[in-house]
């Protein structure tokens, strides 16, 4: 019983192997899709959250099946064999294909997760890295277990491939069929756009335009002024741009200042204005605006660092239009910390001066 449980349990490691680096290969394939400039990414929500969501599935199979290698690698040490230690099948699988790999791996993830900015500089450097990892442990294992642990044929398989070949290829036919659905997908997206006015080009034109007469205004104004006085009055035109967007302000107007920002954040995604737009409040007064995967990062990517300086982000005065509709009150903006795929942006709602 316990030799078939560990059996069962080894099939199940293969099974987690092949889906993971399906997905890790999707992934590759997405990456080498946009190589010539990983930007044009920025604002194709499509491929932003597939990449996203095979990302986390790829990279929690590989720390699920690394912890149960851990296990096994125990067994090895407690057992004293002698095939840890010199040139064999285990030897490298457990060092190459185990520790060289979750290193790189985990180089990768580091930096997906924690240092996001990273990915579009050097996703062409990071994206190789974590892969190599990936191919890396996944073919040193073909090897040791249909050419070391099962050279002798007689392992009693029950739903998985009995040759490394099948093994080997399945993960690519899984991987193709994952990124023709992106394809398929980012395409109907695209046909279905065609039937109102394309979000990203009001994004586009809306940014470049903020972006232009903030940089006159405030050289001939200062800065103090363009936040107090200049850019509130852009409230009319940015509820004719909502309106062509998807919003619907009359029926903002008819909820309280909360739930009219829950609706934007909603509304936000749903148009593809971004992935997700954040808002926080800090005090009955002041409040944050956050984009995430922004539809106008791919604008700031051909920008200096010069000229956004002191900007602020298009979304942000998007929301203080609805505030000021709905309070009647003008609001103070702080300049936009802008990163590569969004920005923040703190509003404060002022009292009316007598």
């Amino acid at each position: 019983m316990a030799i078939n449980l560990m059996m069962l349990w080894i099939e199940l490691m293969i099974l987690q192997a092949i889906v993971g680096y399906s997905f890790a290969t999707a992934n590759a394939f997405i990456g080498l899709y946009n190589i010539r400039d990983l930007n044009l990414m920025k604002g194709n929500f499509t491929v932003v959250r597939a990449h996203k969501r095979f990302g986390w599935t790829e990279i929690f199979l590989f720390y699920a099946i690394t912890v149960q290698c851990i296990y096994m690698f125990s067994l090895h040490i407690v057992a004293k064999d002698p095939n840890l230690y010199q040139p064999s099948g285990i030897w490298t699988h457990a060092w190459i294909g185990g520790f060289i790999s979750v290193l790189l791996v985990s180089t990768k993830f580091f930096f997906a997760r924690w240092k996001k900015d990273e990915i579009y500089n050097y996703g062409w450097i990071l994206g190789p890295i974590g892969y190599t990892g990936w191919t890396i442990s996944f073919f040193t294992f073909l090897y040791n277990f249909y050419f070391v642990v099962n050279a002798n044929g007689t392992f009693p398989f029950l739903f998985m491939p009995r040759t490394a070949l099948w093994t080997g290829i399945i993960p690519f036919i899984i991987a193709s069929a994952l990124f023709l659905a992106v394809l398929y997908k980012m395409g109907s997206r695209k046909q279905g756009s065609k039937l109102r006015f394309e979000t990203n080009q009001i994004a586009f034109v809306l940014h470049g335009i903020t972006f232009g007469y903030e940089k006159f205004a405030k050289e001939l104004i200062g800065m103090p002024a363009l936040y107090r006085y200049v850019i509130p009055r852009t409230y009319e035109f940015i509820e004719r741009m909502m309106t062509m967007s998807g919003f619907s302000i009359k029926e903002l107007e008819r909820m309280s200042l909360a739930d009219a920002m829950d609706k934007f954040m909603k509304m936000a995604s749903e148009i593809g204005m971004a992935e997700k737009i954040k808002i926080k409040w800090e005090s009955e007064k002041s409040f944050t605006v956050e984009s995430v995967n922004c539809s106008t990062a791919r604008v700031r990517s051909v920008m200096n660092a010069e000229e956004l300086e002191n900007a602020i982000c298009p979304w942000a005065i998007f929301a203080a239009s609805i505030a000021n509709k709905i309070t009647g009150k003008e609001l103070e903006f702080s300049p936009s910390e802008f990163n590569e795929i969004g920005a923040k942006t703190k509003l404060t709602i002022l009292e009316k001066e007598e």
